[in-house]
């Protein structure tokens, strides 16, 4: 079992970055992302996104670095891999399945309790938002074009909370992207 990275050269919020897959295992691309120090957050269903100023501590996290199409390759080889047409898919089924354990109803567009992984990025479409809370009881982030998005957003977090706490934690730790369908005010 071996964890791979490759050279950071995508560029996206005024860094670049790379990626790191396992060839078989999840759970040992979780711990050498953890030794790493990369956070749960940076994970996207088969492999995670690193920032080129962590270069020194995935390289000490014991990842084997190999060019952009080796370790697609790799992956692809590893099982792993959700391909670029399934990932769609595959964030539904992970939407619904979170919702479900908190019984959260209807299911947002993209949705994470918890604190691995990441929800898409927020669409440009009005009412729409992504709001991200790392601790319980912590601030949210919130990511919105309009008024509306922020509120929808404000509601969602206020409904979230209410969940996390009947099923006794203090509040809800995740992320969540969501917009209505029709351009109208958001699902939230």
């Amino acid at each position: 079992m071996t964890v791979y990275a490759d050279t950071p050269r995508w560029p996206r919020h005024g860094t670049l970055w790379g990626h790191l897959i396992s060839d078989t295992s999840l759970d040992e691309l979780h711990e050498v992302a953890a030794r790493a120090g990369l956070p749960p957050r940076a994970f996207d269903l088969d492999h995670y996104d690193w920032p080129v100023s962590a270069k020194d501590a995935v390289h000490a996290a014991e990842a084997v670095f190999v060019g952009d199409r080796e370790l697609t390759r790799i992956l692809r080889g590893s099982g792993l891999r959700v391909k670029l047409v399934d990932r769609p898919a595959a964030r539904a089924r992970r939407s619904a399945e979170h919702a479900a354990a908190l019984g959260l109803h209807p299911v947002p567009r993209d949705f994470i309790h918890g604190p691995l992984g990441h929800v898409d990025p927020l669409p440009n479409v009005p009412g729409a938002f992504r709001l991200t809370r790392e601790e319980p009881v912590g601030p949210a982030r919130i990511e919105a074009h309009d008024a509306a998005g922020r509120g929808a957003a404000e509601a969602m977090l206020e409904r979230l909370d209410a969940l996390a706490r009947a099923a006794g934690r203090p509040g809800f730790t995740g992320q969540v992207m969501d917009a209505p369908a029709d351009g109208g005010p958001s699902a939230g």
